[in-house]
């Protein structure tokens, strides 16, 4: 559906993308090294790598040109994409976490007598629909329409502190 050159040209930009991504995590200093090219860090003798450092916000991508002058030939694209992946990188593994944990309770049995309006932070309306539904699963009760990540995560909280 598309065309080769534009396919090319993706499969290029991707290319460089990953290189750039095995660079980042590649390059790296002990605290006492970067602290003699005056970046900010814990001397804690944890190493630190680009993809480490990006996610610090009193360190810039140009910070860290001084530290590996290697890091300027990357294209422009692939410094925003440097700077981006480390921004969230902390947020994109906390809502791994998250997924990892409602999976393992997806499972979890909900009592057929639930009392969901004795449980704190429920809106009436989200209280209503699970008494509507009488999910037998807190993973059916996830799958029902305007039930969010947090009325689950009190109701989660409300079974675990009543067993």
């Amino acid at each position: 559906m598309v065309k080769k050159t534009r396919s090319q040209a993706f499969e290029n930009k991707l290319s460089v993308l990953r290189d750039a991504s095995a660079q980042a995590e590649s390059l790296q200093k002990t605290p006492n090294e970067l602290i003699k090219h005056g970046l900010k860090v814990n001397n804690d003798g944890t190493r630190r790598n680009v993809t480490d450092l990006l996610a610090y916000p009193t360190i810039s991508y140009d910070d860290l040109i001084a530290v590996w002058p290697e890091l300027a030939a990357l294209p422009a694209y692939a410094r925003e994409h440097l700077e981006t992946e480390a921004l969230y990188a902390g947020y994109i593994d906390r809502q791994a976490r998250d997924i990892a944990a409602f999976r393992r309770d997806e499972g979890l049995r909900l009592p057929a007598n639930l009392n969901y309006s004795a449980i704190g932070g429920l809106s009436n309306e989200v209280c209503g629909k699970l008494l509507a539904a009488k999910p037998a699963t807190l993973g059916q009760a996830a799958r029902l329409e305007g039930i969010t990540p947090g009325a689950l995560t009190a109701v989660l909280a409300y079974l675990k502190k009543a067993s």
